[in-house]
């Protein structure tokens, strides 16, 4: 008879602890599952070392009780474990993107705990990045939702990690004071092996999921599980453009881009000069010189060369 364990990865004092183990616990007690394991993240274990621990001890179901990030480390893990383990989300974060795209309850601890144990496998992609860092050094990385290089990896990169923790996607404005004056970038960015358009751009965002806090729709297409990378490439210049920018990423896409000549409309005029959104599987981004780079709002600082590829069906989330 298969037993299945739950195994809980939280950061501490983001999340009410208490009641998680009452929701774990009146499901135990009505099936088929062996003692739950709570690990707690560390200021050097960020969620991967937990994962594997957790495998180690026969884990069948990982619920996240954390931020992007997090779900990051353990989403890897269990990608490069080869297991077969499920992944739940209990949104503890700043952005907790993948929660919102995915159209949880973010408020609903006992309904997030329902779903990460007992709902259905929806197997979903993961993208790797590999980089070339400022250094010469290179280095892979899974991430589940987005990445970006420019102006909002600079933003993540100057953003106070305790501010973060404590004040939410608020700490992120000093962040962007911090980043002043705009600085836009040039990026050769190659698709699928085609030829590179060169492109001038405050932020290049690539990703499988395009909808942020505030119902911000950057990458309206973008799907979590169509094995296809999404890329937004934004550069207003005049303000005019950022009236061009806010409009779409706030209204149009959400209502005008699910309609067939609402979504002619927006892709006749899209432009990198307020927002360009493309796709493909394998995405090589050159910049002429060092930019920031993001995963999943983490900073991992300058890099030469980015090369992005979706991982299809990757790991399965319980929905």
């Amino acid at each position: 008879m298969l037993v299945n364990r739950a195994a809980v990865i939280y950061y501490p004092g983001r999340v009410d602890l208490a009641a998680v183990k009452r929701e774990i616990q009146a499901i135990v007690e009505k099936g088929n599952w062996e003692p739950t394991l709570f690990l707690p993240t560390e200021e050097h274990e960020h969620g991967r070392e937990q994962t594997l621990r957790a495998l180690a001890q026969n884990a069948t179901h990982f619920l996240v009780a954390g931020g992007d990030g997090t779900i990051r480390e353990v989403a890897s893990a269990l990608h490069e474990s080869g297991s077969s383990a499920t992944l739940g989300l209990i949104p503890s974060g700043t952005g907790n993107v993948l929660a919102r795209n995915l159209n949880l309850n973010l408020g609903n601890i006992g309904a997030c705990v329902r779903q990460g144990m007992l709902g259905n496998r929806h197997p979903i992609d993961l993208a790797l990045a590999r980089i070339i860092h400022a250094n010469g050094e290179r280095s892979e990385h899974r991430f589940v939702v987005m990445a970006g290089l420019g102006l909002d990896a600079q933003i993540m990169q100057a953003t106070d990690s305790k501010r973060k923790h404590r004040l939410g996607w608020v700490a992120y404005i000093e962040g962007g004071f911090k980043s002043m004056p705009l600085k836009y970038e040039r990026l050769a960015v190659s698709i699928d092996s085609g030829e590179a358009r060169n492109l001038r751009v405050l932020t290049l965002l690539v990703g499988n999921a395009g909808w942020l806090p505030g119902h911000i729709g950057l990458m309206p297409d973008a799907s979590l599980d169509d094995g296809e990378l999404d890329l937004a490439a934004i550069g207003p210049r005049r303000l005019w453009h950022w009236i061009d920018f806010w409009g779409r990423v706030t209204w149009a896409n959400r209502r005008l881009r699910p309609t067939r000549i609402g979504r002619k409309l927006l892709d006749a005029t899209a432009n990198v000069r307020t927002l360009e959104n493309l796709t493909g599987r394998k995405v090589r981004v050159t910049p002429t010189h060092p930019v920031h780079l993001q995963l999943d709002g983490d900073a991992y600082g300058a890099v030469l060369e980015v090369e992005f590829e979706v991982l299809p069906r990757a790991i399965s989330v319980r929905v």
